[in-house]
C-alpha cells in the first residue's frame, strides 16, 4: 500500500513551506480566496513557490485553492506562480472541472455533514476528491471535524484526501481506519492563521507515517 499523501495547506511564508517539506510533506497548499486569513497576493505566492523549488530538499506539488474563481483568473495565476494543481472549494460544476483539467490536475472539495452529503461525490466521477467539514458560512478551513467513519466506502473506491479538523492527536486513527489517498491539514499545525508551527508539523507527519507502518 502506498504511503499516505500529506498536504500542508495555508502556506503563507517561505519558512513554513521549508519546514513542511523538510519534515516530509508531499504537497503544499496556497489559498487563493481573498476572504481567507491565509490569503496572500499572487505575487507573494509566486515568489514563495519559486524559492521553495530552489531551496527545498525534494520536489513537491504546489496546490492553489480557489472558491468559485473565474477560469481565466485561475489559468493566469497558474502561469504566474507555477501551481501544479488546483483545488476547488466552491459550487463549481463538473463542466468547470473538466475545462480546467484540460491544462492542470483538479481536486474537488465536497462538504461533509452526514451520510447523505456523500452523494455529492457522484457529481464528479473520476475526479480526485477532498472531504471537508460543511459550514454554511465558510467554504473550508473550519478546523472542525466530522465523523470520518462516513468516508469508509468512498475512500475505498475513490482517491480521497481527508481534511477537516485533523491534528496530531487524531490523524493516525484516520489513516489506520480509512487508508485514504491523502490527508490535509492547515489550522491543526498552526500557532495562528497562516503561521505554522514546525514542531507540530513534524509530529503530524510522524503520526501519519507511523500509522502507515501499522504502528
Amino acid at each position: 500500500m502506498s504511503p499516505t499523501l500529506i498536504k500542508i495547506c495555508g502556506i503563507t511564508r517561505l519558512e513554513d513551506g521549508l519546514s513542511a517539506l523538510g519534515a516530509g510533506a508531499d504537497w503544499l497548499g496556497f489559498i487563493r480566496y481573498a476572504k481567507s486569513k491565509r490569503h496572500r497576493p499572487i505575487e507573494d505566492c509566486a515568489e514563495v513557490v519559486k524559492r521553495l523549488r530552489a531551496e527545498a530538499e525534494h520536489p513537491f506539488k504546489a496546490v492553489a485553492v480557489y472558491v468559485d474563481a473565474p477560469q481565466d483568473v485561475i489559468r493566469a495565476e497558474i502561469d504566474q506562480a507555477g501551481f501544479d494543481r488546483v483545488q476547488l472549494h466552491g459550487a463549481e460544476t463538473m463542466r468547470v472541472v473538466q475545462a480546467l483539467a484540460a491544462s492542470v490536475p483538479v481536486i474537488k472539495a465536497i462538504k461533509i455533514s452526514d451520510a447523505d452529503s456523500l452523494a455529492r461525490a457522484d457529481a464528479f466521477p473520476g475526479v480526485d476528491l477532498l472531504t471537508d467539514t460543511e459550514d454554511p458560512n465558510l467554504p473550508g478551513g473550519t478546523g472542525r471535524g466530522y465523523d470520518v467513519g462516513l468516508l469508509e466506502e468512498l475512500a475505498a473506491r475513490r482517491r480521497v484526501i481527508v481534511a477537516g479538523g485533523l491534528n496530531v492527536n487524531n490523524v493516525g486513527e484516520v489513516v489506520r481506519r480509512l487508508h485514504p489517498f491523502g490527508v490535509d491539514v492547515s489550522s491543526g499545525v498552526e500557532v495562528s492563521p497562516g503561521i505554522k508551527d514546525p514542531k507540530t508539523i513534524r509530529e503530524f507527519i510522524r503520526a501519519v507515517r507511523e500509522a502507515d507502518a501499522g504502528e
